[in-house]
This record gives C-alpha cells, sequence and structure tokens, in this order.
C-alpha cells in the first residue's frame, strides 16, 4: 500500500504511515516528540498514527504530507517554520479601580485588627494578575485566603516569640533567631511553591521544583562566606540565588533556563565595590581629622552614591538582567527599565503619596507596575497554547507569610 511522509513543522520530527489510514485533512495531531498540535494541510493526505490528539492549534503552521510512492510529484518542500513572534505584557487595570480595591482592605485591616490581611492579599494580588495580560490572556491567582490566615498566624507566633525573648533574656531570643535562620532556606521554596502554583496563565499553573540541598547552599552557606571575602562573594552569591529560582521555575511541563553569567553579576556590581571602600575611607579620615568640614563633606558624597546605586541602579540592573537571562521552551524575555526613568516614577510618587497621606497610594502602585509591565516582552516562535500542564499538589502558606514578614519579595 502507498505511504505518506508526515513531518512536524516544528521539530522535523517525521513518520512514514500508510496512506489509507489517514483521516481527512484538516484533522489536528500533536507530535510525540515535542508535543506541538497542528492541523494537517488541506489537500494532502495526512496520518494521525501515534501522533494524533485532540488541541488547540499552537500557530506552529500545517503538517507536511509526501505524496504516495511511486506517483509523480515536484521535488518535497521543506516543512515551513513557525513565525517569530513578540509576545506583550500590559496592564488593563487603573487608578480609580484598584482605588476601591485598596480603600476597602485598608478599613476592613483596621476593623479586624488585621485579621483581614490574607483576604486583602488575595483581592490585592487578583485584581493586579486579572489585570495583566501576556499575549492578550491575563493572568490569575487563586490562592486560599483561609491558608494564608494559617501561614499569617504562625508566622505571628514565631516573631511574636521572637519579641517576647528578646525582652526576657536575649540569650533565648538569639537562639530563636538561629532556628529562623536555620530554616530560612526551606521558608525561600516553601514560599515559591506556594506562589507559583497558586498562579495561572491560560488555565495553566506555574511550579516550582523543590532542591532543598541547593538551597541551603545558596540562601546560607554561601552567606556565611561574606564576612571573609569581605563582601567580594555578594554578586556571585546574587548569581547562584536568580539562577537557582529561575531554573527550579516552571510553567505547566515546561522549564525556565537561565542564561547569564557571574560576571554579569559583577558587572552590575562594580560600582558599588568601588564605592563602599571610598566611602569607609573617607569617614576613616574624617574620624582621624576629628570631624573637619572637608572630610565629613567628602565622606558625604560617596555615601550617597552608593546609597543610591543600591537603592535603584542594582535593583533595576538585576531585573533587567535577570528577564533577559530567562527563556521559557522556545521564547526568550526581554526587559529595558531605563534607571532615569525609575528615579523619576519613584520621585513623584513620593512626593504624590505623602502630599495626599497615603491618598495617592494606589495610583503610585499602578503606575509602576504599568511601567514595568511596558517594558518586558517575549520573543520566539508561536505562542504558549502548546505547552501542557502539570499536576501539583497543594501546599501550605505559612512559609511565605514567614518571608513576608521578615521583608522578602518571594512571590512571583
Amino acid at each position: 500500500m502507498p505511504s505518506v511522509t508526515l513531518a512536524c513543522p516544528v521539530c522535523n520530527f517525521s513518520k512514514e504511515m500508510d496512506a489509507g489510514a489517514f483521516p481527512p485533512p484538516g484533522t489536528k495531531v500533536t507530535c510525540p516528540v515535542c508535543k506541538s498540535v497542528f492541523p494537517l494541510q488541506a489537500g494532502a493526505a495526512a496520518g494521525s498514527g501515534e501522533g494524533e490528539g485532540e488541541g488547540e492549534d499552537s500557530g506552529g503552521g500545517a503538517a507536511a504530507a509526501a505524496p504516495p510512492r511511486g506517483a509523480s510529484a515536484g521535488p518535497a518542500e521543506p516543512p515551513p517554520r513557525p513565525a517569530q513572534r513578540t509576545l506583550t505584557f500590559c496592564f488593563t487595570g487603573n487608578a480609580r479601580e484598584y482605588f476601591g480595591v485598596w480603600i476597602v482592605n485598608t478599613l476592613l485591616r483596621i476593623v479586624t485588627l488585621g485579621l483581614y490581611s490574607p483576604w486583602a492579599k488575595v483581592r490585592r494580588r487578583r485584581y493586579f494578575y486579572g489585570n495583566t495580560l501576556l499575549d492578550g490572556a491575563p493572568f490569575d491567582y487563586l490562592a486560599d485566603p483561609w491558608a494564608i490566615l494559617k501561614g499569617w498566624l504562625v508566622a505571628g507566633l514565631f516573631f511574636g516569640t521572637y519579641s517576647l525573648t528578646s525582652r526576657i533574656n536575649p540569650l533565648i531570643a538569639s537562639g530563636v533567631l538561629l532556628v529562623f535562620l536555620g530554616v530560612f532556606p526551606w521558608v525561600v521554596v516553601r514560599s515559591r511553591i506556594f506562589n507559583l502554583r497558586n498562579s495561572t496563565h491560560r488555565n495553566i499553573r506555574f511550579g516550582f521544583r523543590p532542591d532543598y540541598r541547593e538551597a541551603y547552599r545558596v540562601f546560607l552557606w554561601w552567606q556565611l562566606l561574606l564576612p571573609f571575602t569581605l563582601g567580594i562573594i555578594a554578586p556571585y552569591i546574587f548569581y547562584r540565588q536568580r539562577r537557582f529560582l529561575v531554573e527550579n521555575s516552571s510553567y505547566g511541563t515546561t522549564p525556565f533556563r537561565f542564561h547569564a553569567s557571574a560576571g554579569d553579576f559583577y558587572r552590575i556590581f562594580l560600582p558599588l565595590l568601588v564605592l563602599l571602600p571610598l566611602g569607609i575611607g573617607a569617614i576613616a579620615c574624617a574620624g582621624f581629622l576629628k570631624g573637619g568640614k572637608v572630610a565629613l563633606a567628602a565622606s558625604a558624597l560617596p555615601i550617597s552614591l552608593a546609597y543610591l546605586i543600591s537603592a535603584v541602579y542594582i535593583p533595576t540592573a538585576l531585573t533587567n538582567l535577570t528577564w533577559s537571562s530567562t527563556s521559557l521552551g522556545r521564547h526568550r524575555f526581554s526587559c529595558s527599565l531605563r534607571l532615569r526613568d525609575l528615579l523619576w516614577i519613584y520621585l513623584s510618587n513620593a512626593v504624590a503619596v505623602l502630599g495626599t497621606l497615603g491618598l495617592l497610594a494606589p495610583w503610585a502602585a499602578v503606575r509602576l507596575l504599568r511601567y514595568r509591565l511596558e517594558h518586558i516582552g517575549a520573543s520566539g516562535a508561536g505562542g504558549f497554547d502548546a505547552i501542557m500542564a502539570a499536576n501539583e499538589g497543594a501546599v501550605g502558606a505559612a512559609p511565605e507569610e514567614l518571608g513576608d514578614m521578615i521583608g522578602f519579595d518571594l512571590g512571583l
């Protein structure tokens, strides 16, 4: 019986099948290698066999089929490659809508003495997630406020114990703090799992693979070397932490990849590594000269520059580097935040919030988020439609609340 060759337009996998076994043109098939879903080309014989399946068209093109053996035909054309696309983020919310969410959350927190905080947190994240679109599809946040309340109570109990013991016996308080430092890498991992598993896009959950050995290495053991290296190892620690958080994350069954190097992080921290010794030297000089005005002025300049660099430049550069070094499947992300733009946004937001006694805080939050999202994109072939979901179990919220209470942003 004549046979035809079915080729995947994405990974070029091909397989010969009997011509009589093929369904009509237009049937959607799934590649058994790359799992891409595509329709068979109209007017051509096509095959399903092991690759037949149901799914949405991922934009990858149509299947290429060869004519039966022995039949006259021209030279076979190579299967078309998916067109390159740039997927963009956008934010559709506005300050007026978010003000309604913010003011209700604030009043209910006051009335309930803070017990409404988990519900306020979920409402706020659902508003921001639901109004954040990637390629026209919104995100969603699915966390249960009751689970967050339990975690909030555990975190409050822990830090209440530390506060109480610090007033009664500093030695016991030090022991409590050491216990927390010992479990901090575990807190980071569990917090990341909780946030990502409760975040979705196109009804597909994000995920995080727990690697506790590596977590203790990058969030505890490496940090113990900071005093012995005079902080020179700090950029390398940042690099290992970012790589750990990115490469253990996934969208459905597709893992993220991180492409930056330690040298990229050292280039970001280089101005700070130069200014800090200058500032310390200037302070020592001021003390030696017993508070001379020139020495004090000389010490204030490098310290102010170091603060500005560490508070604005380094976080901005790290965000650009992290996003631009991250890929998901065939898509590579990019980020182009500009320092001067963020300086103006931070300064004007601070003036607006202080001048209105906090009433313009929702406007400031929406303004900052919109700017960040407008400067992030993803370039690659096709879309995210062909990514398959993964089965994930539930995880508690206590580690995430511990991370929030000590000031670490461990969320998505």
